[in-house]
Order: structure tokens, then sequence, then C-alpha cells
């Protein structure tokens, strides 16, 4: 039986199966393209768009205004942009945003998107963060013709993380154009890890930074948003065009629907494209 059995498993061994040739791998669908919103830099040959000031938000920690409670310090109009006026008076309605220096970059689509004026308040937290966003700043301003134009920065502080006077802006002139957000994670990895730290154990002045945007608008109407609310294109038009003709009596508010995108995909251009994303 042992002979037989080692007979067997030999027999097995040189037996040759019927093999059939595996399925050639199939390639991997490719990712789905990223869609750029198209943006329109300024040329740094252009002689208005040469902003690479040292001081672009300059201010004197010793002026400003303190809130009710003396835990931030807040300064108004430090830049205002070229056409803000003159766009507060033709439109009935503004965009009131704001921002840490982390989010900044979503201004270039706001700003892109609505064509009316913007009042926009920054948060900084000491010397370091205050020199990155003046730098991030005249990068805005010089490659974005709308952010240049349209936009009123106010600046607010908290009292621990005054800045000293003066605090030169971050170098900046050298970033490229096409890239807001890489262009700002450029310059934030320059951000030493304790001014990380002290803003994550510190809560950030959300109602205070809405405040400030919001009474510095000079139109009828106030559009609060925070930066990362991209408006519809023509959306400023619209919406003037209707509170030109809705009907108010006493206190009225009127709600703006916001619908959150995969960042993969097209912005929606109007109801249409919108649907389909549903």
């Amino acid at each position: 039986l042992t002979v037989c059995n080692i007979l067997l498993t030999i027999r097995l061994l040189h037996s040759e199966c019927p093999s059939s040739p595996l399925p050639a791998p199939q390639p991997h669908p490719p990712p789905v393209p990223l869609h750029i919103q198209p943006l329109a830099p300024c040329p740094a040959s252009t002689p208005t768009c040469n902003l690479s000031s040292i001081y672009s938000l300059a201010v004197d920690s010793r002026l400003g205004r303190w809130d009710s409670s003396r835990l931030f310090k807040m300064y108004d109009s430090v830049l205002v942009g070229e056409l803000f006026v003159e766009l507060s008076l033709r439109y009935g309605v503004s965009i009131a945003t704001q921002s840490s220096v982390e989010k900044l970059h979503s201004l270039v689509q706001v700003s892109h998107h609505w064509t009316g004026p913007i009042s926009a308040a920054l948060y900084a937290a000491g010397d370091h963060e205050y020199k990155l966003l003046q730098g991030y700043v005249n990068f805005l301003r010089r490659c974005y013709k709308p952010v240049r134009e349209r936009v009123s920065f106010h600046l607010i502080f908290p009292k621990d993380k005054l800045p000293v006077t003066p605090i030169a802006a971050e170098r900046s002139d050298h970033l490229d154009c096409l890239q807001p957000e890489g262009a700002l994670n450029q310059l934030l990895r320059r951000r030493p890890s304790e001014v990380v730290r002290w803003r994550q154990r510190n809560p950030y002045p959300q109602n205070h930074m809405r405040n400030l945007a919001r009474k510095n608008c000079h139109t009828s109407y106030v559009f609060l948003t925070d930066i990362d609310i991209i408006p519809s294109a023509h959306l400023a038009e619209s919406l003037d065009a209707f509170l030109k003709t809705a009907h108010c009596t006493g206190n009225c508010a009127y709600v703006i629907p916001t619908y959150e995108l995969d960042e993969r995909v097209r912005f929606p251009r109007n109801k249409t494209d919108l649907i389909r994303l549903a």
C-alpha cells in the first residue's frame, strides 16, 4: 500500500494540468481631472501690478479699537480696493466675509465671481502670522485684478498677539499666480510650530470677524458669508436687481441657499448644472 501511494504521488507531480491563460490586467480608468477655475493673473511686467509693498497691511498696534471685552484689537479699512468706494455706490449689496490666513486662497474665486464690493476681515496672531498675511495679500493683489479692485481688508489681533510695529511682509513676488492655494501653502510652511499650537489652543473669534466685515460695508444690504462660500457667477447683478424691486416693510432678511460641491466637479454655471450634480 505504501509503494502504491508513493507511485501515485509521483504520477500526480509529473502530470500536466491544463492551464488557461490569465486575463490581461485591465488598466485603471484615468482619474477625473480636477477643474481649475479660470483665473486672470496680473502680469508682473504691468506697472500697476508692481504691488510688492513691504508694508501692505501696515497698522500701528498703539492705535485701532478694542472690542467690548478688550480681548481683540481691530483695524478698519487697512487696505482698500481701487474700485471699492465706486462699487459701493453702484451696487446695493456687498459681500462681508472673514478668514484666517489658512483659507485666504478662496478669496480668488470669490472675487472673480462677485463683481460688487467685498469687505474682508482677516485674523492674525502675532508677528509671524502678520508677516505671512501681508505677503499673501501682496500676492493676491499682484496676481488678481478683482482682488486689487474690489476688496477692502480689515484686521483683527488677539490682545496677547499684537504685532510689533512695523512688520515687513513675507516676500511673495516669486510665487506662481496660477496656483493661489499652492502659493499659500508655500508661505504657511514658514509658520513656526509654536504659532500653530497657539492657534489650536485658542478659539477663532468668528463673531467678531463677521461683525468687523459687516460694519465696514457701505451698501444698503450685506451678504454675510464665510470665505470658502463661493457665490454663483453674476449673483451680484441678480441680487442687486432683486433687492431694488423687493417690497420689504420693516426688517427683512433674505436667505440664499448654499450647496457643498465635490472638489473634483466643475463649478455649476446655472441651476440646470446644479441639478445634474444632485
